[in-house]
Order: C-alpha cells, then sequence, then structure tokens
C-alpha cells in the first residue's frame, strides 16, 4: 500500500510486518507483543495491511477474519512463526522417498571426493565407448572412476563389481591404452587415501 512504509508482501508471497518490515506466515499476537502493540490496535492503524501470507491463505487453515482473535485462539493454537515453506517441505518428502546410501555408494562418494583433489572434472561410473571408423563400436567399458578430460581410468579392481569386466575381456586396458587412455589400477578391497595418493603421485 502507497500510504504504507513498507509491500503487503515480500518476492515469496510472505505478509510483511509494517511496522519492522519483517516477512512472517501470519502476522501473530506473539509478534506484536514484541513490538508492545496489540493485535486489535495493528488493525486500527494498518487497516488495509494483509495479515496472512499468501501461502498460509491458500492452505485455508483459518478465516481471514477469525484469525488468531484471542476470545476465540488460545496461545496454544498459534501458528509457530517459524514454520517451514513449502519448499522445505517438499525437499524433506523428496529425501524420505530416496533409497537409502549403501555402503558401496558411500565408499564411492567418500573416493570420489578425494580424487577431485587431483583431477577436477573426475566422474564415478563413467562409460567409455569407443567406435572405429566404420562407425562400429569396439568396445565400451564402465570405468570405476574416469577424467574424461585428461583422459585418465581409475580403477580398484579389487573392490567394485563392475570390475568382472576384466575377466570378461582380458585385454580391457591394452584397448583403452591404444586409445590413450592412461589406466591406474589400485589393488585394495578397502583401498585407504594414503594408498590411493601414493599410486596418483607417480603421476
Amino acid at each position: 500500500m502507497s500510504e504504507y512504509s513498507h509491500p503487503s508482501f515480500d518476492e515469496k508471497g510472505k505478509v510483511i510486518c509494517q511496522i519492522c518490515g519483517k516477512p512472517f506466515l501470519v502476522i501473530s499476537p506473539r509478534h506484536l507483543d514484541k513490538h508492545n502493540v496489540k493485535y486489535e490496535d495493528y488493525t486500527k492503524r494498518f487497516p488495509q495491511a494483509p495479515l496472512s501470507s499468501q501461502e498460509f491463505i491458500a492452505r485455508g487453515k483459518y478465516g481471514k477474519n477469525k484469525l488468531f482473535e484471542q476470545d476465540e485462539i488460545g496461545p496454544e493454537q498459534l501458528v509457530d512463526e517459524k514454520e517451514p515453506e513449502v519448499e522445505e517441505l517438499e525437499i524433506e518428502k523428496l529425501i524420505k522417498s530416496q533409497k537409502p546410501i549403501t555402503p558401496m555408494d558411500a565408499m564411492k562418494a567418500r573416493l570420489l571426493d578425494h580424487l577431485r583433489l587431483y583431477f577436477a572434472n573426475i566422474r564415478k561410473d563413467y562409460f567409455i565407448r569407443q567406435f572405429g571408423i566404420d562407425n562400429r563400436l569396439k568396445y565400451e567399458f564402465i570405468t570405476d572412476f574416469c577424467d574424461p578430460i585428461l583422459k585418465v581410468v581409475i580403477q580398484f579392481p579389487d573392490t567394485f563389481w563392475h570390475n568382472v569386466e576384466a575377466a570378461i575381456d582380458q585385454n580391457k586396458n591394452v584397448k583403452l591404452l591404444q586409445y590413450g587412455w592412461k589406466v591406474i589400477e589400485i589393488p585394495s578391497a578397502n583401498p585407504s587415501f594414503k594408498l590411493i595418493d601414493e599410486y596418483l603421485e607417480e603421476l
């Protein structure tokens, strides 16, 4: 409202207190107590100022005219001003719907973070496909970790399941080397950062 010093809503649709200019889901008596202002005095002072955020109105929890009338609603029924926003609720729901992280995923994430110290473009579970001049697929391998820019492949042959490819194609590393890839194999079922550093420092 032009006669007020603050806008009615912020960019997220929260209602703005016309006294302090802070956004809330609702202008509640609890908040107005901080200004030593009674709820009915606030409505008389700012008769055209909204009392509820657009989100709160959309939820339809209470009618605008009866919102927080102290004769009808006790303090225990007041809405918490810190109630999470819609975006936070949706993210929390999404996180709960995701599959739990397996020990293998956790190990890959741990190794990936460490390998980023050496390779800015490192990727996990990276597919390498090589086609010949006749556009026929020469080979297709999944790597444990790969920097496709530097053409470096880092394998943990005793750690991850898809390394059974080595038993299927004994020439996997030879084929990669033929096409300019550098292959580093770190043999350990539970590789430590120290062991990884020893192999990578040779580069």
